[in-house]
């Protein structure tokens, strides 16, 4: 067997290590990867399509390294300069897109993780601020996240900046959400006339659930700044099934709510400004 393998010269060794390697991709593709693909074409979420094409893709890279040294071995070059090269420019590369790399493993922990799926409504903190905090989520790659904001614009967010903000999903668990809005009256008003505006206006809404309104007094001393606030502070709080029209739901009411305090003249907490001397 030896002696066969050296007759057959380099040229030969090296078509051999070549359609050796191919033919043992060949195999791996057909006996694990492709039943791979169909099971996970079988399941509901896409965790698992994901993962088998960032498999697949390794694996190929492997599998060209190896026919590369090993035809190397066949012309008896030795590989061990190019390993060391491939070193330090591999921790050069790795220098020089660490960004990337960042993003491409925070891409496989939101995968794995699934603190948001494709199709959800979320809320991004720290990223999207006034311009596009809200959306959808379109996909979920490797390297970045695609969001269509409520503006209907397309937003790509670096996997590496989304992995450390605030995720609020919205769709993760069917049923209602609770909406707040927070006012301030004053300490004259009649609290409990303003609580029943404000409940009223809820329930007069579209899209609020029946009898799921209510009103808290917050607080008459701000805990953060030490001193008293201008007014007595109310948090109306209402509940509606259909997350994506929150925003359009709560002007809705905040409308009514401005409406209902103009008619029965209702005082609103006004800030005391402090005039330098």
């Amino acid at each position: 067997m030896d002696q066969w393998w050296i007759d057959i010269g380099e040229v030969g060794q090296t078509f051999i290590v070549i359609a050796g390697g191919i033919l043992l991709g060949i195999i791996v593709r057909m006996a694990l990867l492709r039943p791979l693909d169909r099971f996970a074409a079988g399941t509901d979420n896409d965790v698992d399509d994901r993962l088998i094409h960032f498999a697949k893709r390794f694996w190929a890279i492997i599998l060209f390294f190896a026919i590369v040294i090993g035809v190397l071995e066949v012309w008896n070059i030795d590989y061990s300069p190019l390993l060391a090269g491939a070193g330090i420019a591999g921790i050069a590369i790795g220098l020089a897109a660490k960004e990337t790399l960042s993003d491409i493993l925070a891409g496989v922990f939101l995968i794995i993780d699934r603190p948001i799926r494709i199709g959800d409504r979320v809320k991004i903190d720290h990223i999207g601020q006034d311009w596009g905090g809200w959306g959808d989520v379109v996909d979920i790659g490797l390297r970045r996240t695609e969001i269509k904001n409520t503006d209907g614009v397309f937003v790509n967010y670096p996997n590496s900046a989304l992995a450390a903000s605030i995720i609020t999903n919205f769709s993760h668990e069917d049923g209602p959400i609770r909406v707040r809005a927070r006012f301030a009256v004053g300490y004259d008003a009649n609290i409990a006339g303003a609580k029943k505006i404000a409940i009223d206006a809820a329930n007069a809404v579209d899209g609020v659930i029946d009898d799921s309104a209510e009103v808290v007094v917050r607080g008459l001393w701000d805990s953060g700044k030490g001193h008293q606030v201008a007014g007595v502070l109310l948090e109306l709080r209402y509940r509606i099934e259909e997350v994506r029209r929150r925003t359009k739901i709560r002007s809705a009411v905040l409308e009514a709510m401005l409406a209902g305090f103009q008619e029965h003249q209702v005082s609103m907490a006004m800030a005391t400004v402090k005039m330098a001397s």
